[in-house]
């Protein structure tokens, strides 16, 4: 539950209203104005049963595991999103290559074929070459000059 969701009361603040109470959910900051910086790894649990019960749980704003989350990046999440009218949520992701291949793994199917511009960035172009091809999408690179030519290679 976010200060600011989106709602219609929510669009009527402005932009730099909703910066400023974007992610201050009390329960992650403890009613501190600025979230502190959380650094974590590792979350520890008091049995092996506790870490399994877990596991199995929606991990989004819940300790798990320090790469998926702490209360830092869920108040930059819901900041961020707040800021982006309609949208449901944001995902942060720790580079631009991670981000690059889950988005084109959230929309592409073995058997795809991906067009792809020939001067893309050179981790994308890895990505097209080894992760998808194993998966069983094609890439077919093409001259970002091409214009109106593209429409042929579409279908």
């Amino acid at each position: 539950r976010p200060l600011t969701d989106n709602s219609d009361n929510d669009r009527k603040l402005g932009d730099a209203t909703r910066v400023v109470q974007a992610g201050r959910r009390k329960e992650w900051t403890g009613g501190i104005v600025n979230p502190p910086v959380w650094r974590a790894s590792t979350i520890l649990y008091d049995s092996i049963a506790d870490l399994r019960d877990n596991a199995g749980k929606d991990t989004h704003h819940r300790l798990y595991y320090g790469r998926r989350g702490t209360p830092t990046q869920w108040s930059l999440a819901d900041a961020l999103t707040s800021l982006e009218p309609g949208a449901e949520a944001t995902f942060l992701y720790p580079s631009g290559v991670a981000a690059i291949a889950a988005a084109l793994l959230s929309v592409l199917s073995p058997g795809d074929e991906l067009l792809l511009v020939d001067s893309a960035y050179d981790p994308t172009r890895g990505q097209a070459m080894q992760l998808l091809k194993r998966f069983g999408i094609t890439t077919r690179f093409y001259d970002p000059l091409i214009g109106a030519g593209i429409a042929e290679l579409i279908g």
